[in-house]
């Protein structure tokens, strides 16, 4: 008959000490449990002994291929100093967490609902970021995501560096309001750790006159229903959020009206209509979309086919060429278009105090003498003015997309 474990009780100076063989103890190392007074420590000791008692009971039945699956995962995991009771603890509070959280889907239902009382713009980024999760997460709980995923997703879904960290600043908003107790549906801290995008400041990009042609001859070849906003942004140097928020009723024969509740700096302005833009709006009128559905991705693919260092995915799936760009490519000028037309129109001596306030420029008039004076050629900005849609016949069309 196999002898009885023997739990030893020893009186300590001022406590009472339990000895737990390392066969017994949850860490797989002996122990020592130690308790106020002789009771408590016997009635430990006997909770002890039954619960070993049962033990035997129960591993006489293991089977031999669950004592080999035992062996196996033992042996996996010494090198890390790991028991199997300790991996087997890990893996079900994972589960645990797993079945308590809820889908992307819900999670994002319910903050946008608790959000609604936030301003029109932080309620419009919203929408977006809970569209692209959806997109990207469908299906997936919120605990099952990992920073990894959240950081190839934003770079995925947005075209500079700026935009990236703006993007990851309400992702782990989103996140640690997910997390909060009384919901508990992720690890708030997942993204904390997530790295920011290096953003230069010092210097602005704009195009040049043959880039500016080549970009709208590829939407016009390719995705023509991205030439309003396109045209609108060079040519009145309107931020690409304020765009999203036009309607036809904002675009007029004289000129374009941002709302106050669409402008950054909350007050209404009115920009005059140009010769170049209203003969591309013309051409390609605006309709009930200004932006058109799908606009993040063709506007990248835009841009890479254009010859710019941008992946697009579209591009590949509709057989237009790699989604990769070649190495050798240039990346995309931060607001690229905003400061092209800024510049041009220094360029070709628009008064500084009328394109303060057509740009909505928050910085005034040195800001704008600052960074975009000399920055491009009245040669170059003169190509730029001139540039106009293709006539039908001289229009290639090179498989256009919907």
């Amino acid at each position: 008959m196999a002898r009885a474990t023997k739990f030893t009780v020893t009186k300590e100076k001022k406590s009472w000490r339990v000895n737990v063989p390392a066969r017994y103890s949850l860490t797989g190392k002996r122990e020592r449990h130690y308790f106020r007074t002789q009771e408590q420590a016997l009635t430990e000791q006997k909770r002890l002994r039954n619960a070993a008692r049962v033990f035997g009971e129960t591993s006489s039945a293991i089977s031999p291929s669950l004592a080999e699956q035992a062996t196996k995962a033992a042996e996996l995991l010494a090198p890390y100093g790991i028991t199997i009771l300790e991996a087997a603890s890990r893996i079900a509070a994972m589960q645990k967490e797993l079945i308590a959280s809820t889908t992307v889907e819900a999670a994002l239902g319910a903050f946008t609902e608790d959000k609604s009382k936030l301003s029109v713009k932080q309620q419009q980024a919203i929408k977006h970021m809970s569209t692209h999760l959806q997109a990207d997460f469908t299906g997936r709980t919120m605990a099952s995501i990992t920073c990894d995923e959240i950081e190839a997703h934003l770079k995925e879904r947005t075209s500079g560096n700026s935009a990236y960290n703006a993007k990851l600043r309400l992702m782990k908003t989103f996140w640690r309001w997910c997390a909060v107790p009384k919901r508990g549906w992720c690890d708030g801290e997942i993204l904390k750790h997530a790295d920011q995008q290096d953003v230069v400041t010092d210097e602005i990009g704009v195009l040049s006159a043959g880039e500016a042609q080549t970009l709208l001859r590829t939407a016009e070849n390719h995705f023509p229903e991205m030439v309003p906003s396109l045209a609108i942004a060079l040519f009145s140097g309107m931020r690409q959020t304020e765009i999203e928020r036009l309607t036809p009723g904002d675009v007029t024969d004289e000129g374009i009206t941002v709302p106050k509740t669409s402008a950054k700096t909350k007050k209404r302005r009115f920009i005059q209509m140009t010769e170049p833009l209203a003969a591309w709006l013309k051409k390609y009128p605006v309709t009930r979309d200004i932006i058109p559905a799908n606009y993040e991705r063709k506007e990248k693919a835009v841009r890479r086919l254009a010859g710019w260092k941008v992946w697009s995915d579209l591009v590949e799936g509709k057989g237009l060429g790699d989604a990769e760009p070649p190495e050798d490519a240039l990346p995309w000028p931060q607001n690229a278009l905003r400061h092209t037309a800024a510049s041009l129109n220094v360029a070709l001596g628009k008064p500084i105090e009328t394109l303060v306030f057509e740009h909505g420029h928050a910085g005034g008039l040195q800001m704008l003498r600052t960074h975009y004076v000399g920055k491009i050629t009245k040669a170059d900005a003169l190509k730029i003015w001139a540039l106009r849609p293709q006539t039908k016949a001289r229009r290639k069309r090179k498989g256009r997309t919907a």
